[in-house]
């Protein structure tokens, strides 16, 4: 069953090109990327630069981020040679709710004792009486809905529908899995952008599970069951897959930069110092390092350097991580059982490159884990680099957005995608106006 999800606006889209903008605690990442009949998708530019003003998913000084932003766009557009257009960027942060809410309506017939067709206009309608009617309910007059994923459709007591466009019925009943992120961030985040000189769509923000998903889950690990972790610089991304559609997102506010501080607090050295022996020395499993390998570290404040082993350094990660681990199943622990997720644990992102991480998670779910890096098979152009779990989010934005303008060509449906009024609303008008022109 197909999870494609629906955002953004067509009609933005330029010459079918994409701008992926992957804003982490980290590091913003630019992917510029064209469209083929074929499908495919050529990456024309990249780039990668060091992130600063963010944190958990929160805009904490716009202006570092504004720049940060600025240099990122203006490295893909030099190295692709064209400007950024049509960008679509991640969003994720605490601030980040949802809950499943019931769409309820009447189909319209002939003759009161004859079932109704129902029609794509239909299925639009039930889907937005959900997400609408949860947000009345749960008082989230300052959160915007940024994706409501249909779970399932009832036709006349007819449940588990997948598609109910042209069957019959009286009654269409759906549940909704709606989430929603609170307006501040997501302006403050789209002012960052501008601010650096750029447009973007106040319908062009993804979730960051959603995108993440796009690039590193396959259909069969979706409808088997599986626990997708995204594990970035300052937040865990968690997502449950169960059946083909998404059924939980969470959040937990720790991620690498947490381990990097760790270090640099424990080996008295640079933040910047502890960031390169994570990733050049660290191992998120300390019994099997070398106790007598020692390391050379950069002093702070004038200190001189200095020397430890990889052992405590192992020792540091290690304790971080399983705190990490801690907290994620903490908030999954109500929400599934180990046997209705036959695929397993999936683990990605940038910290997800520590040595045995993987060791690590296993051992603290008792479940199957695995590290998934982004298919680029659907890829052309500049894909050397891009085989990273660190680009994972913009990947999975470059799909999403591809086959969000697919969809929307085709005018197909299927459960799992995301409706959005504003986008359907100017679609119809844009055929309305041809048709009787």
């Amino acid at each position: 069953m197909p999870t494609r999800l629906w955002s953004g606006k067509v009609s933005e889209m330029k010459n079918n090109m994409i701008t992926a903008l992957d804003i982490g605690s980290s590091f913003v990442r630019v992917l510029i990327a064209k469209t083929a009949k074929d499908n495919s998708l050529e990456v024309l530019g990249s780039s990668e630069v060091p992130s600063s003003g963010i944190e958990k998913g929160i805009v904490k000084d716009i202006e570092a981020v504004s720049e940060c932003v600025k240099k990122a766009l203006q490295e893909a557009e030099k190295a692709s040679g064209l400007k950024a257009v049509n960008i679509f960027t991640n969003i994720t942060g605490e601030h980040i709710r949802s809950n499943v809410g019931d769409g309820r309506i009447s189909i319209p017939s002939e003759s009161p004792n004859e079932p109704g067709e129902i029609s794509q206009d239909h299925v639009d309608q039930v889907i937005n009486d959900a997400k609408n009617g949860i947000k009345i309910l749960k008082g989230y007059e300052r959160a915007t809905i940024l994706h409501g994923i249909p779970q399932s459709f009832v036709i006349d007591g007819q449940d588990d529908i997948h598609n109910p466009v042209k069957m019959n019925g009286f009654h269409l009943i759906t549940k909704v899995y709606t989430i929603f992120g609170d307006i501040t961030p997501l302006r403050n985040l789209a002012k960052c952008i501008e601010l650096a000189g750029y447009d973007i769509d106040p319908d062009n923000f993804v979730l960051n599970h959603i995108a993440v998903s796009e690039a590193v889950l396959t259909e069969d690990e979706k409808r088997l069951g599986t626990v997708l972790i995204d594990i970035g610089g300052g937040t865990c991304d968690i997502s449950l897959f169960r059946k083909g559609v998404l059924e939980k997102v969470m959040v937990v506010p720790m991620a690498g930069s947490a381990i990097t501080e760790d270090l640099a607090i424990g080996l008295k050295t640079t933040i910047s110092s502890a960031e390169y022996i994570k990733k050049e020395y660290g191992n998120a499993y300390a019994a099997s390092v070398d106790p007598n390998v020692e390391i050379e570290v950069d002093g702070i404040s004038g200190r001189e350097s200095h020397s430890r082993t990889q052992y405590l350094v192992s020792h540091v990660i290690q304790h971080r991580v399983e705190e990490m681990l801690s907290l994620c199943y903490d908030k999954l622990k109500n929400c599934y059982t180990p046997e209705l997720v036959t695929a397993g644990i999936v683990l990605t992102g940038g910290t997800a490159r520590l040595q045995q991480i993987d060791r690590v998670v296993e051992s603290a779910f008792n479940m199957h884990t695995k590290i998934a890096r982004p298919n680029v098979s659907r890829l052309t152009g500049l894909v050397g680099s891009l085989d990273d779990p660190a680009w994972a989010t913009a990947v999975g934005l470059l799909y999403h957005v591809a086959a969000l303008d697919r969809e929307l060509k085709t005018s197909s449906f299927s459960l799992g995608k995301i409706k959005n009024n504003k986008i359907f609303d100017s679609i119809k008008k844009i055929i309305k106006d041809f048709t009787t022109a």
